[in-house]
Parts: C-alpha cells; structure tokens; sequence
C-alpha cells in the first residue's frame, strides 16, 4: 500500500507545515480546481515518493515547500505561474526561518523549472524531482484535472467538442514516440503509463470513461454546465 502523505509529513519540520497549512494552503483556493488544494497535496505526496523510491535521500523540508508552493499564482496568469510561485517564495520573509540563503535559491529555481514545458534540463535534482512528481500517476486524476481546467479555459465548448480535444491533446502527451518529459520514474508511473497509452487506443471508450469518471450528464451539454467531480475537491488543509 502507497503512503499517504501525512506518512510523509511527520519527517517535516512541524512549524514548517503549520505555517505552509495556515497561510499558503488557502491562496489555493484561487486556482481552478484542477489545480486546487488537492492536486498540490497529491504532488507533496508524490515528490516524497519519489525520494523514497529511488533513494535520493533528499531534504524533506526543501522538498515539502518547493512543492507547497509550486502552483501559487496559477490564478494571475498560468502562462507564467511558475515565475509568479517562484516570487511569493522568496518574499515570504517566514522561509528564511527554515532556509539558507542557499537552499532557498535552490527551491526558487526548482519551482521555476517545475513545469512540463519547460524545454531545458532543470538547474539541480530538485528541480527534476518537482517536475516528475507533477505529473499525474492515475487515470483518474488526469480525467477529473483535465475537466476543471477545461470549465476555466474552454467553458463553451460542448462536452463532445471537448472529448475530441482532450482525446487528441492527452494522445499527443502520452505518445512512445514523444512522450512527455519525465525526468524521475517510478514503477507507480510506468504503470500508469501504460494503462493510459493502452486506453488511448480505443478512442469511445477513452470517452465513455472519461464521461463515468467526471460523471457527465450530456455530451451536448456545455462544459461550463457540467458539474465535474467536485465531491473529490473539498478543502482539509490538514
């Protein structure tokens, strides 16, 4: 059985996470849902993971705030959000409590270099470990993420017309012959992998899965008037 992240959490300077739980946690509540509290806390899980799994003995605290603080700023401007994250980092003047001068360039620049198309090679092992850790590992939480990213970016989209898109983006994504970068692999994800690439090649019942997981009440329903799975997205900041 995978650990949950509490499991992970009491390695974690406890004044650390209380401050990240009061007072960065919530700026989440901002972002679409797709990049909500709950993916933030599937990354956290995930980043420490990967550390245990492939034995990279890296520091819990570094690791725990660099993926805290990932995806703040989604809300301003995604386009840039890793640069926006990356700035109420370092100007959280709490951070320097729990981090040299070094260490904290060194989260500033993995949070910078976190995201998927970025097209360099991340600055250090944290950056690379951010990056992979992002990446979802289940079905599941590819199919509820990608739905509420779309409610924000093409809400007037039909359900169909948005099926067709998702099919021919995440198909593109998860591709043999250019997949998308992966810097730290476990067997979680290589598993995942497959079941994803195995799915994509029967197009109507990616569709029809995608329609039960999301629980989508009409294909010619607009993307806006679909509810998504909102029961998996309720706040707990503990």
């Amino acid at each position: 059985m995978e650990k949950s992240l509490r499991d992970f959490l009491e390695k974690v300077d406890p004044k650390l996470v209380e401050y990240v739980q009061e007072n960065i946690f919530p700026e989440y509540l901002k972002n679409d849902l797709g990049h909500g509290i709950f993916h933030i806390k599937e990354v956290i899980r995930r980043a420490f993971m990967l550390n245990e799994n492939l034995d990279l003995k890296l520091d819990d605290n570094m690791i725990f705030a660099m993926a805290s603080f990932h995806d703040l700023g989604k809300y301003i401007n995604h386009e840039i959000h890793e640069q926006i994250a990356a700035s109420k980092f370092m100007e959280d003047e709490k951070m320097k409590e729990f981090f040299s001068n070094d260490e904290r360039n060194i989260i500033k620049e993995a949070i910078l270099d976190h995201r998927s198309s970025f097209r360099d090679n991340p600055r250090s092992i944290y950056g690379k470990l951010i990056s992979s850790a992002d990446k979802n590992t289940s079905v599941k939480l590819v199919f509820i993420r990608s739905f509420f990213v779309g409610q924000e970016r093409t809400p007037d989209m039909t359900i169909e017309e948005f099926l067709d898109f998702t099919f021919k983006r995440l198909t593109k994504r998860y591709s043999i012959l250019e997949p998308e970068r992966m810097f730290l692999e476990d067997n979680v994800y290589k598993k995942f992998l497959e079941e994803m690439r195995e799915l994509l090649c029967n197009e109507e019942l990616f569709k029809n899965k995608y329609c039960s997981i999301n629980r989508i009440v009409s294909r010619t329903n607009k993307v806006r008037e679909e509810l998504g799975r909102t029961d998996l997205c309720v706040v707990d900041f503990n």
